[in-house]
């Protein structure tokens, strides 16, 4: 057990429950203050919060952890796609679905396109934060054996109820606000730790000289192409197409905010990941992989060897933020997804706003303890899983959301037909293997893209309602309504 360490993760998670407590009664006055925070979110609070978002337990213990055990082009790789995610989704969907006044992912979709479409997409949408939830919990399992001094299982149940609870108490509310803090304890953690990491090894370019000769094949492309561009494309379109993401433009308070929100969070990720590029090539200096039995925990193993325990401490805390900030939002968008979308949309529409929120509370304890089942026997790397999530929401949502906003043509008909494509194509291509790793993305989203197209121009236009939507959308985007 790391005494310092366990002492200061402690007192981080009592301070977020604290938080959630605080929001608690506000979040439960209504539906729009569970969901989106009363969409009263700033530009300095949003970005912060929606960087927190994407930046999970992949963009640190997933990034370093491949990138010191497949070479540091599968890192860039990553690196890259993200860091792009906030421009794309800037100027793809950021005002345009601020605009559009929903409170959800499927909610756009039953306004776009009809019921049939936002019920498939509640239905797909928790799966993949289902799924999404694993490698967080497999994170969190990680840091909390080491720091802690428990089993992997017992870590991973204990901290994943835990981070669960301020989410569930507080919504959106909640989850904003201790993003903020979470988002601003893990940059400052990494670039502390990057900078500890220049000093011992006398800058840059002899730090990655040390890489190199540890491990000669660092700076090698060790995977096919195909894993490579499937990965940059699924985290590319992430931003767009993750309900855990998207829910932070809902959440600003206009479409300009929306936008500057996004910008950003770019910059704030892009000091991330510099910084993340000189813990990796420490790791792979360390020349201690192979005798890991979680290649992930080198993260764990560079902050235990160039930091003193109590700043060890605080970038653990900030590996655990990247791990809660994610998952929170993960949470959130099933129990929008289920509560809101599905149960008051269609099966009790006159449910008080309280007894839905209610009811999205109990929906993130129950999402919770699925997630934590899943990861108490992970199936791969957390790079590589949450790669997977990413490439199922892309093939499944990607072009839906983005024609659904830019085309007024498209139908219901093809936003079903490009909608469950995509998700099948992808589930049968990751079950026959016969694609390398993250390589699914490249065959199933353009196979939705060119049904949708073709089934919408072979059926009947939308009505004359839903085609005038795409127009308001794209208009006075500087509203603050």
């Amino acid at each position: 057990m790391q005494v310092t360490e366990s002492i200061i993760m402690v007192i981080y998670l009592v301070v977020l429950t604290i938080i959630g407590i605080y929001f608690y009664r506000r979040a439960r006055q209504s539906e729009s203050d569970y969901f989106t925070a009363g969409q009263s979110i700033n530009t300095f609070v949003g970005a912060f919060a929606i960087f927190a978002a994407v930046a999970s337990s992949s963009s640190l213990l997933g990034a370093v952890g491949s990138g010191v055990a497949l070479g540091v082009p599968y890192f860039f790789t990553y690196a890259f796609g993200v860091i792009a995610i906030m421009p794309f989704a800037m100027f793809l969907i950021s005002g345009q679905i601020r605009r559009s006044g929903v409170k959800t992912v499927p909610e756009f979709f039953n306004q776009r396109f009809g019921s049939s479409v936002q019920i498939v997409a509640a239905v797909i949408v928790c799966v993949g934060m289902t799924f999404y939830m694993v490698p967080q919990l497999t994170a969190s399992g990680i840091i909390g054996s080491y720091v802690l001094g428990i089993d992997y299982t017992t870590a991973v149940i204990v901290l994943g109820l835990g981070f669960t609870l301020y989410a569930a108490l507080g919504g959106m509310w909640a989850i904003t606000y201790t993003d903020l803090i979470q988002g601003i304890i893990m940059i400052v953690g990494i670039v502390i730790l990057a900078l500890a990491i220049l000093m011992n090894h006398n800058g840059i370019g002899a730090l990655i000289g040390d890489a190199l000769s540890t491990d000669p094949e660092f700076g090698d492309i060790t995977q096919p192409w195909m894993s490579y561009f499937g990965l940059f494309i699924a985290f590319l379109w992430f931003g767009i197409i993750s309900p855990s993401v998207v829910m932070r433009n809902f959440a600003s308070k206009s479409p300009r905010i929306a936008r500057r929100t996004s910008m950003w969070a770019c910059l704030i990720y892009l000091t991330l990941f510099v910084s993340g590029f000189i813990v990796t090539s420490a790791g792979a200096s360390l020349g201690i992989i192979d005798t890991l039995d979680n290649t992930d925990m080198i993260f764990v193993s560079v902050i235990d060897h160039y930091l003193p325990a109590i700043l060890g401490g605080i970038m653990l805390a900030g590996l655990l933020a990247a791990i809660m900030s994610s998952a929170d939002a993960m949470l959130l968008a099933i129990s929008a997804a289920i509560a809101h979308d599905i149960y008051k949309g269609y099966i009790n529409k006159q449910a008080s706003e309280r007894f839905v929120t209610g009811l999205g509370l109990i929906i993130m304890i129950l999402a919770s303890v699925v997630g934590v089942i899943i990861a108490i026997d992970p199936p791969g790397l957390i790079a590589i899983m949450v790669g997977w999530v990413g490439g199922f929401l892309l093939s499944s949502f990607g072009f839906p959301i983005v024609l659904g906003i830019w085309w007024s043509r498209a139908n219901t008909q093809g936003a079903l037909a490009g909608m469950l494509s995509g998700a099948i194509t992808f589930v049968i291509l990751i079950t026959s293997g016969v694609l390398p790793t993250n390589a699914e993305p490249i065959i199933a989203a353009p196979i939705s893209l060119f049904l949708m197209i073709v089934v919408s121009l072979m059926t009947s236009p939308p009505p004359k309602e839903k085609q005038d939507l795409v127009e308001f959308y794209h208009t006075h985007l500087e509203d603050t309504n």
